[in-house]
């Protein structure tokens, strides 16, 4: 480790470098992980395609990593070298990563991983941590409620996933034919293309509107649409951030006179708005053979494919992509 580590960053727009860098070593109540694997977020490539504005460059947006336990630093207790955790700090994207123990406005702290976990479920324990908090502390949806989802991406299905686990019924509004397929298989009752969803909608609610509609794509245009095709009193949450698109046209009476709330659900609630017991429920919920969440992960790349990537992940090829360091030659 005294050669150093491989760490790929962002030095500006549409720019990434794989640099060899010093190996973080743990400060006082930190543990540092040799990484495993680290899901490739739509974040970060948002962050690829039009910049940083929660950090400084060079910056390593990978943040869906799991890994060993390498050493630990002072103080810390509750983990040792071997133990197999989850992390969801920036840095994943690297041979390793540094995390503190206790949880931080920036981190839940590193989660206990049974080795028996598939790694291609692992790495989806804080995004569908997200999922979870969209759909019970924003969406607060009830079991029997009615749930339009636009778009079945991997967010998207795994948000099908845990309505449908909660005993609502689901349609799912997707442009892909497969991922509408897809989208059944992870629970949703019916489906919808873009070119006929609004009336689907009317069609599957008997007129009345969804109990919730969650947007799971950056979209502007879709605002408006969304919050039409929610029942009175019903709520709207925006998922996806919107990147460098942050306005749309919205009728404010239609929102008022029919009582519609408008929320946005961000990772598992901003501070103060923390839920970080979500994080736990996602465990437990990818621990379900049931729910094949490992069919989401369509492709892999390691530090000599991570930038094809990142730009392939603003195409909508595939679902999720893995990233995994490639042995040294």
């Amino acid at each position: 480790m005294s050669a150093g580590m491989r760490s790929a960053r962002l030095v500006g727009i549409r720019q990434l470098e794989v640099d060899r860098v010093p190996v973080p070593r743990p400060k006082a109540g930190e543990i540092q992980v040799k990484i495993e694997a680290c899901g490739v977020c739509a974040t970060d490539s948002r962050k690829y395609e039009i910049g940083v504005n929660d950090g400084h460059y060079p910056f390593n947006p990978g943040h869906e990593w799991l890994g060993e336990v390498s050493e630990v630093g002072s103080g810390v207790t509750g983990f040792k070298a071997g133990d197999r955790v989850y992390g969801d700090t920036y840095g994943g994207y690297a041979d390793y990563a540094t995390i503190p123990v206790m949880p931080v406005d920036w981190s839940r702290g590193p989660m206990l991983l049974p080795r028996s976990l598939d790694v291609r479920r692992a790495i989806f324990i804080e995004p569908l941590a997200d999922c979870i908090h969209a759909v019970r502390d924003q969406a607060r949806l009830l079991s029997g409620g009615k749930l339009v989802v636009i778009a079945a991406g991997v967010m998207g299905l795994k948000i099908i996933a845990d309505a449908a686990r909660m005993g609502c019924e689901v349609l799912a509004v997707e442009p892909l034919a497969e991922r509408r397929s897809v989208a059944l298989t992870f629970g949703a009752a019916a489906v919808s293309s873009p070119d006929s969803w609004i009336d689907d909608v009317k069609s599957w609610t008997g007129g009345e509107g969804a109990d919730a509609v969650i947007l799971t794509i950056g979209n502007p245009d879709l605002v408006m649409p969304a919050i039409r095709a929610a029942r009175p009193g019903g709520r709207v949450v925006l998922f996806a951030g919107f990147g460098n698109r942050r306005e749309a046209v919205i009728d404010l009476n239609d929102i008022h006179y029919r009582e519609i709330e408008l929320i946005g659900s961000e990772w598992i609630g901003t501070p103060p708005n923390q839920r970080r017991h979500r994080y736990d429920e996602a465990l437990q919920f990818l621990m379900d053979p049931h729910v094949p969440f490992e069919s989401l992960v369509t492709s892999t790349c390691g530090f000599a494919t991570l930038e094809k990537a990142l730009r392939t992940r603003q195409n909508f090829t595939g679902l999720k992509i893995m990233f995994t360091p490639e042995p040294e030659t």
